[in-house]
């Protein structure tokens, strides 16, 4: 994707193409990426209508990094390294840059002792959910027939190779500044690595420049806290307007919340950690 995004997209440049290229990326990565795959499917921080996830998960996928459980259990597993007193740097973001957006795009962590991963019943009795999951990267087929029709190969490689990569680049750097920046509502303790807010990327799709809010309130539909920028907040409560999306709980102010200490200790040999998305299990 990233050789025909730098190939293709600069051989076939056209001014559509590219808004094209933002306005779908725009789509994937807030409605799909940050509201139904993050905050719905993984930590079910509002209720909505079966119809509405399904769609909102499968806009998620087109993102195209993953398939549902993939996506579930890469944010879930990371967060429960994260969350241990000591954690390796594929989890951290430690490392330079290059080595970091390497490890995160193109490699997997293999672990001795992986963690034994079961996912919601209600995701895995859902037949929509397991069929994504194999057939995740032909999603992008009807869309590039459609954009090929509609634009010819500029439409083509900029709406889908650019815009993937440019997709996956995001949620990326987004993981990477929000380990790397300072800037913190809260300090959580005990603990590997504490994300930091980023409020110069508020207005990016992915919504995660409020990580350190997400953090320390991850049941929490809304990310952002007094007056800062949310776009994915900004849909859920289109969608609740709509009757679409209801049972949104909120923490009206993040700096209320006590410093949390997990109750994780290293001397600990078996431990159960129950996540939104899926339970792991490390033995």
């Amino acid at each position: 994707m990233y050789g025909g995004a730098l190939l293709g997209g600069y051989a076939t440049f056209q001014w559509d193409a590219l808004a094209l290229c933002l306005f779908t990326s725009a789509i994937a990565l807030c409605a799909g990426y940050s509201v139904g795959i993050h905050r719905r499917l993984i930590h079910n921080s509002f209720q909505c209508h079966a119809q509405v996830e399904a769609a909102l998960v499968y806009i998620g996928v087109l993102v195209g990094i993953g398939g549902p459980f993939t996506l579930i259990e890469k944010h879930d597993i990371r967060e429960w390294a994260q969350a241990q007193p000591r954690c390796h740097d594929y989890f951290t973001s430690r490392r330079n840059p290059f080595t970091d957006w390497l490890w995160t795009t193109h490699c997997d962590f293999q672990l001795h002792y992986p963690p034994i991963v079961q996912y919601e019943p209600r995701l895995t009795h859902n037949k929509f959910y397991p069929w994504l999951e194999q057939t995740w990267m032909l999603q992008q087929l009807p869309l590039a027939i459609a954009f090929y029709y509609c634009g010819g190969w500029s439409w083509i490689f900029w709406g889908i190779y650019v815009r993937i990569s440019l997709c996956a680049t995001l949620i990326w750097l987004t993981d990477y500044l929000s380990c790397r920046v300072n800037r913190r509502s809260r300090q959580a303790k005990g603990i590997a690595i504490q994300r930091g807010n980023i409020p110069l990327l508020s207005l990016l799709p992915t919504s995660g420049s409020w990580q350190n809010n997400h953090q320390n309130a991850n049941s929490d539909a809304r990310f952002e806290q007094q007056s800062q920028l949310d776009p994915g907040w900004w849909l859920i409560k289109g969608l609740q307007s709509l009757g679409l999306a209801w049972d949104i709980p909120q923490i009206q102010e993040l700096d209320l919340l006590p410093a949390t200490t997990p109750s994780v200790e290293p001397s600990i040999t078996t431990e159960e950690i129950p996540l939104r998305g899926l339970e792991v299990t490390n033995t």
